[in-house]
């Protein structure tokens, strides 16, 4: 159902992209859900096909990535594999090169013609970007290569799983046993697919903003580190492989942020990463004699450590056997723990959750009949959202696209003159992030990442999730800190002046919060009108849920991941924060789209995501439906792979026992070495430059996630230290114009 509204100046609604045409060469997920995205805002996005199609049409998530296109299949236009460099040898070497156009043929006039005109242009590779800047000078150029562009594996194609080894997201897989686990879901691929699509928003931006034709590079091992966006090392780690296994196996790693099994059978996800949620728990199961114990010290955080985990682990689990889960959920419920039981993935799409966010879509399919596809992600207010298409057959638009081009519908994209840098496509865009935890703070990161300026208001004590140290170093990476309660009038007018110098404002406040703070959405823009809004509260759209504490893992209870990664066996608790990581690339998405529109008409939008809106955006072609769809994959305990022919195999080696990833494919078998060290410890991301050393950070030295966009050159800085920077803060106030006149939010 569409949610269109009217514009503010009371015209026809208008779509954040509409008149945007994009050409988009790539094949696979990666390419084509990024340009999903923006077809999803108005684009016309036009898909170019090899003869035989797409290889990923054989598979249903097709009609996920790649509905609201047109394709076209001109004639005379040739693909190739990639060649291949000489003198590559080992696992590198197995894989073919990537599927392209020929050189030649981006040339020809029927292609040149469609490129031309062309404001956004997807591509395989880098070679092909080169080419196709020759005959594009004005667009947008994002380059999806699998590998990136420097290394061994450059010019390769891969498969999900394969990036999925390499880049170390089988081993850091939490598993009952020594190795690597296959997940059931390509995370890289997805993620690549966001942050390509928050990368040619960031193009468009840049193109309209600053009169930039920027040429970036967005790989599936990009999208690996985007979706492990908090990974590190430090000194002590270097050189050491990471334990493959973990004491509560792929329930969890915190005893009190698990999964747990009820008396009847059935499994909850209990998240209490807080010390007020692990009182509220305690007292729930009454046991709050726990409260007291000296070897529970430093809760919740310090039960990680093996002695008190040790002694825990069997107290809390004889608890949770004594009830039936709908016996757990309401008590839980009624002491505000943030609980969640574990559904399948058509459970989740029959739930009133999914259906008060509009999560169930279908569209007719002249062939496959009716079709459920995952809606658009994120809300954008005052802009209409599109009807959904189907994706479209082979070749379909190629008659309809060829009369345009011959009538003028794609007049030639005039080069920037004179050329323009676009290295920090955000310069100039100030961002305040009233955020805490994971997601909220992760939608700025990125945007810091782009080049915006930062500015995290942190209350009294600080962002709850600073107790965990590095991994919130990861989260708020070039950042500036100001420590600020906002129920004192004084430090509420300093917020004031902060949010009226914004372009950007994040907050994900629970429901109630914001206003008693003087936070809310009429606050912020009777401050500032025409800033961009981000609201991502947990459940979405069901005021029903509202009050209900969200957390990444609790939306993987409830989406069906967790079911479908365990297969016939209990339920798995993924280690990649699949909703925390995703999520903010949605939102910073939708806020590069609001940016885009704004340099145009001048109005402030609000960018409405949610982690329930992300579940289906993060399994986009396992909620594809249709009659006589075959089965999504399914895992199992410790899941090593579907058969012989995909699998990760243990190898007896000089040094104790090595992985490997073997998958045959049609262009043939390969092996490839299984990453122990993480995303940071992976030689792929650091070919790439996607890692980041940060020499004193408040937790030592350490070594990070850094820039995922290629062609972006801002230096990523550690994460502020708690009000690091109030005193520069209040001097830049203290110099604006009018500085000490009452700001709009005391009126």
């Amino acid at each position: 159902m569409s949610t269109a509204v009217a514009a503010r100046d009371g015209g026809a609604p208008v779509r954040c992209l509409e008149g945007v045409r994009v050409v988009e060469m790539a094949t696979g997920i990666a390419g084509p859900y990024a340009a999903r995205f923006l077809a999803d805002q108005g684009a016309d996005v036009v898909k170019v096909e090899p003869p035989g199609g797409d290889p990923y049409r054989s598979d249903p998530g097709f009609q996920a990535v790649s509905r609201n296109k047109r394709s076209v299949v001109p004639d005379g236009i040739e693909w190739e594999r990639a060649p291949l460099p000489a003198g590559v040898d080992g696992a590198p070497a197995q894989l073919p090169g990537i599927l392209r156009p020929t050189a030649e043929s981006i040339a020809a006039p029927a292609l040149a013609a469609l490129l031309g005109g062309a404001d956004l242009v997807f591509v395989p590779d880098g070679p092909t970007a080169s080419a196709a800047r020759r005959i594009a000078p004005g667009a947008v150029i994002i380059s999806c290569p699998t590998w990136g562009d420097s290394g061994p594996y450059a010019t390769r194609t891969g498969t999900p799983s394969q990036v999925a080894a390499v880049t170390g997201i089988g081993w850091n897989q939490i598993s009952y046993s020594e190795g690597p686990v296959e997940l059931v879901v390509p995370l890289a691929s997805y993620g690549a697919g966001m942050l390509g699509a928050m990368a040619a928003a960031a193009g468009l931006y840049a193109r309209r903003a600053h009169g930039a034709a920027p040429t970036y590079t967005v790989s599936e091992v990009s999208g690996s580190g985007a979706m492990q966006i908090g990974d590190f090392e430090v000194p002590e780690m270097a050189d050491l492989d990471r334990d493959g296994s973990c004491p509560l196996g792929s329930a969890g790693r915190l005893p009190v942020y698990r999964l747990f099994r009820a008396a009847d059978d059935r499994w909850m996800f209990v998240a209490c990463g807080t010390l007020p949620f692990y009182v509220a728990m305690l007292r729930a199961i009454g046991r709050e004699d726990l409260l007291g114990d000296e070897r529970f010290g430093d809760p919740p955080w310090g039960l990680l450590d093996l002695e008190p985990l040790a002694e825990i682990t069997p107290i809390l689990e004889q608890a949770f056997a004594a009830r039936p889960l709908a016996e757990w959920l309401e008590v839980f419920a009624a002491h505000d723990v943030p609980c969640q039981p574990t559904q399948t993935r058509e459970e989740f799409v029959s739930s009133a959750l999914a259906q008060a966010n509009g999560l169930v879509t279908t569209v007719e399919h002249p062939e496959l009949g009716t079709v459920r596809t995952p809606p658009q992600p994120m809300w954008i207010d005052d802009c209409d959202e599109v009807a959904l298409q189907p994706a479209p057959r082979l070749g379909e638009h190629t008659a309809e696209v060829e009369a345009e081009l011959d009538g003028g519908a794609w007049p030639p994209q005039p080069a920037p003159d004179p050329p323009m840098p676009a290295t920090a496509p955000l310069r100039g865009v100030k961002a305040v992030d009233l955020s805490s935890f994971i997601a909220g703070p992760v939608i700025t990161r990125h945007l810091a990442m782009l080049g915006a300026e930062v500015t995290k208001i942190e209350q009294p004590g600080g962002d709850p999730f600073r107790v965990l140290g590095p991994y919130f170093n990861g989260w708020n990476q070039s950042k500036r800190s100001i420590c600020l309660d906002l129920k004192d009038a004084a430090d509420h007018e300093v917020m004031a002046q902060l949010v009226a110098e914004a372009d950007v404002i994040v907050e994900n406040f629970r429901p109630g919060v914001a206003a008693r703070l003087g936070v809310a959405d009429e606050d912020l823009r009777r401050i500032r009108p025409d800033a961009v809004l981000v609201k991502s509260p947990g459940y979405g759209r069901d005021e029903s849920m509202a009050d209900v504490p969200a957390f990444d893992p609790l939306l993987q209870a409830l989406g069906g991941i967790m079911v479908a990664q365990g297969g016939d066996d209990e339920p798995v608790f993924l280690t990649v924060p699949v909703h925390d990581a995703a999520t903010p690339m949605i939102a910073a998405f939708g806020v590069l789209c609001s940016l885009y529109r704004r340099v145009a008409d001048g109005v402030g939008r609000t960018v409405r995501t949610s982690l329930t809106q992300t579940v289906m955006a993060a399994q986009a072609a396992e909620f594809v439906s249709f009659e006589g769809r075959p089965p999504a994959l399914a895992g199992g305990m410790d899941y090593r792979g579907a058969g012989p022919d995909r699998t990760y195999l243990e190898v007896p080696g000089a040094g104790g026992p090595e992985w490997f990833w073997r998958q045959s494919t049609p262009e043939g078998t390969s092996e490839l070495p299984a990453e122990r060290r993480g995303f940071v410890g992976a030689a792929v991301a650091l070919q790439n430059s996607h890692v980041v050393e940060l020499p004193e950070t408040e937790w030592g030295p350490m070594t990070q996630v850094g820039s995922l966009v290629g062609g972006i050159e801002v230096a990523m800085r550690r994460a502020p230290f708690l009000d690091e920077h109030r005193a520069e803060v209040e001097a830049e106030l203290a110099a604006l114009p009018g500085a000490g006149a009452p700001s709009a939010a005391a009126d």
